[in-house]
């Protein structure tokens, strides 16, 4: 493969997702997805009328350029505020194998492809 793409996991509290995309989109990322999920920390657990409430976060999943990693991530650092405690975290995993995307994977598909089979019918059996 041309180029090497990381994994951009960004989890900040719920309704914070929207600054991390659009930091994402600022520095070249074409789009990320959202999961939603609740924190099980140590510090998570809020009471309410001695009931305990999880929080809930958002986890953004954003497949970048190795090239444009370092720069999506500052700007999800600005943009969400992450140096202040408790707005979330930002981290990469590597990407080894890469298939199904049409945007990211452009030039390689047609260097790449592999040739069909030839389908055998009635006659050819």
């Amino acid at each position: 493969m041309d180029k090497n793409y990381e994994l951009i996991v960004t989890i900040v509290n719920k309704g914070q997702s929207d600054k991390v995309v659009a930091a994402s989109r600022a520095g070249g990322a074409k789009g990320g997805t959202i999961i939603y999920g609740r924190g099980t920390g140590k510090n998570d657990f809020n009471s309410v009328l001695g009931i305990q409430i999880q929080p809930e976060r958002e986890i953004i999943l954003t497949l970048v350029s190795c090239d444009e990693k370092a720069k999506i991530m500052k700007l999800i650092y600005d943009y969400a505020d992450l140096a202040k405690s408790g707005n979330g975290l930002c981290f990469t995993l590597p990407t080894t194998n890469l298939i199904g995307s049409n945007t990211l994977l452009k030039s390689n598909i047609k260097a790449n492809k592999p040739k069909p089979e030839k389908k055998l019918n009635k006659k050819n059996k």
